[in-house]
C-alpha cells in the first residue's frame, strides 16, 4: 500500500496506528484473505476485517452515544434517533467516501468490477468504516475515551450540522 495514503488515511481518521498491522487488517476484506489463502503458489494467512467490523459496530454504538451526550442531546430518544441515523450502511459508506477509502485504492478486496462492485461499495466502505474504529480500539489498548475522540474527528461534519440546526 502507498505509504503516504496510509499517512493521509491516518490524519483523517485522528489516529497515528502503533501496529500498522491492525489497520491492514481492517482495510482487508475477506474476498481478498480467502483469495490469498487458496493461491496455489505463495499462499498466505491474511487475517480480513470482520472481527474488526463487529468490534467496530459496537465501538461506535458506545461513541455515538458518548459523542451526543456531549454534544447537547438529553434524552434517550433524542440520542437513539441520532445514533440510528449515524450507524446506516448508507450514512457509514459516505463517511468511506469521505475517508477516501475506494478513491485511493486503500481496501483490499477481489469483488468485480463495474457493476458487482457498484452494488458491493456501500457494504464493503461501511463494514471498512466500523472495522477501522475496532482497529483503532484494539491499537489504543482498548481506549474508549481515545476511539471517541477519533469518532468525533471522523464525524465531525455531522455533529457540526447538528450544531447548526440547533440539534438538541
Amino acid at each position: 500500500m502507498d505509504l503516504v495514503k496510509i499517512q493521509d488515511l491516518e490524519d483523517r481518521l485522528g489516529h497515528t496506528f502503533k501496529d500498522r498491522k491492525e489497520l491492514y487488517r481492517a482495510l482487508t476484506h475477506s474476498t481478498f484473505s480467502k483469495e490469498e489463502k487458496e493461491r496455489t503458489v505463495g499462499a498466505r494467512d491474511c487475517p480480513h476485517q470482520e472481527t474488526y467490523a463487529t468490534l467496530g459496530d459496537a465501538v461506535l454504538k458506545a461513541g455515538f452515544v458518548w459523542v451526543l451526550m456531549e454534544n447537547g442531546l438529553k434524552t434517550k430518544g433524542d440520542i437513539t434517533i441520532k445514533k440510528a441515523d449515524w450507524e446506516k450502511n448508507l450514512k457509514l459508506a459516505e463517511v468511506g467516501k469521505r475517508l477516501r477509502l475506494l478513491e485511493d485504492n486503500l481496501i483490499l478486496h477481489r469483488m468485480g468490477k463495474g457493476e458487482e462492485l457498484e452494488k458491493g461499495k456501500i457494504t464493503l466502505c461501511s463494514d471498512t468504516v466500523e472495522a477501522l474504529i475496532g482497529a483503532i480500539f484494539v491499537d489504543t489498548g482498548h481506549s474508549l475515551p481515545e476511539t471517541k475522540i477519533c469518532i468525533s474527528k471522523i464525524f465531525a461534519p455531522e455533529l457540526q450540522e447538528m450544531e447548526r440546526n440547533h440539534c438538541p
